[in-house]
């Protein structure tokens, strides 16, 4: 901390403090899509940034005081901010697909580009292009001028009509230069990599591209080098391997699983007779009451005469209960359930399920009604 800031005024902000600085050196969050500086000002952590000023996380006076700006936070910024301008010409380039918006957050950046069924091929070679950028260590220069003498480029993306003054342009090269007022590299090598990690359709016919650069793209290696590595001993397979190993996993799991619902319901077939023969029986009805212990009871309903029984089936983990039967309206029953209990359902009538707290004999009492 060797330069000083000075503190106008201060207000309480739920259980933090705002404060108002003149001249603010902290770059506000959201302002042209990148995130805003963290640092201390005295003893009290920045916790946001804005145009005026800054949440602090404890209360100090206005006055004067020594300020810090995390600079490696700052760091991170510029590789994610120049990366985007690299990936954007790219895609440009190599597909006619435009950058409508980018945002940067705290874990991930995106952007999201003018079209759809963007395929693996044209991601590929955009992530290849502005790989090859980054490793040609292209100098990252900063011009300065006015709105005339921005017309002497070829901007990415036109000047907006709503800005005057000074125009801040961030070229690289012949590759890519565009009007910009967040941080940046000075060289692109200084962002070692860049990594799509995903893709997804959004409204108005874009698509949104995940990516990641810098330290936060080699530390994203690392950690799914590690899970691969982990996955791999665990299933006593070749990195390599993997792929064939856990398809195979699957299918077996899905024959057992086959095997299982089998199973169950030739198990539902004998519970049902037994279940059949001592039924809870309340104005003249006849209840069989089951609690859920396996796939058994997904069962149930098949082998029980549904015209002389009406099937009752709790589920204690789930907190519900799932009802069956021809001789009554179900869902007249789970009406006048919901009348008097604090649960959730519905259902026809002759199915229906509910959930909440409630009891067997709560059920039990309505139908005694």
């Amino acid at each position: 901390m060797s330069e000083k800031v000075k503190i106008v005024n201060v207000i309480k902000q739920d259980d933090n403090y705002f404060a108002t600085i003149e001249n603010n050196p902290f770059y506000p969050d959201g302002k042209g899509g990148q995130l805003g500086d963290r640092g201390k000002i005295d003893s009290a952590e920045v916790l946001s940034t804005t145009e005026k000023g800054v949440v602090l996380n404890k209360y100090l006076n206005p006055g004067e005081y020594l300020y810090e700006i995390d600079e490696r936070r700052r760091c991170d910024i510029a590789q994610q901010h120049t990366a985007q301008h690299i990936l954007s010409a790219a895609f440009e380039r190599i597909a006619s697909l435009k950058t409508v918006s980018f945002k940067m957050g705290e874990e991930y950046s995106t952007i999201d580009l003018n079209g759809q069924n963007i395929g693996e091929e044209v991601l590929n070679k955009a992530e290849e292009l502005s790989n090859d950028i980054i490793s040609k260590c292209i100098k990252v220069e900063e011009i300065f001028t006015d709105k005339e003498g921005v017309q002497k480029y070829n901007l990415r993306k036109p000047l907006s009509d709503k800005v005057n003054g000074e125009v801040r342009l961030i070229k690289i090269d012949d590759f890519d230069i565009s009007a910009c007022g967040g941080f940046h590299v000075k060289n692109t090598g200084n962002i070692n990599l860049l990594k799509i990690t995903n893709t997804e359709r959004v409204k108005g016919n874009l698509t949104r591209v995940y990516f990641l650069a810098g330290l936060r793209a080699i530390k994203d290696y690392s950690q799914k080098d590690l899970i691969l590595k982990n996955i791999s001993a665990i299933l006593t397979s070749g990195l390599y391997d993997l792929k064939n190993k856990i398809e195979i996993l699957l299918n077996e799991n899905k024959d057992y699983k086959n095997s299982i619902k089998k199973l169950a319901e030739k198990n539902a077939y004998y519970l049902a007779k037994d279940l059949i023969e001592k039924p809870v029986v309340v104005n003249k009805n006849k209840v069989v009451y089951h609690k859920k212990e396996d796939e058994t009871a997904d069962f149930l309903h098949k082998y029980v005469d549904l015209k002389d029984y009406t099937l009752i089936i709790e589920d204690e983990k789930n907190k519900t209960f799932s009802i069956f039967s021809n001789n009554i309206n179900c869902k007249e029953l789970i009406d006048k359930l919901k009348m008097n209990n604090n649960i959730k359902g519905g259902g026809s009538e002759v199915r229906g399920n509910i959930s909440g707290d409630i009891k067997f004999e709560d059920i039990l009492k309505i139908l005694e009604k």
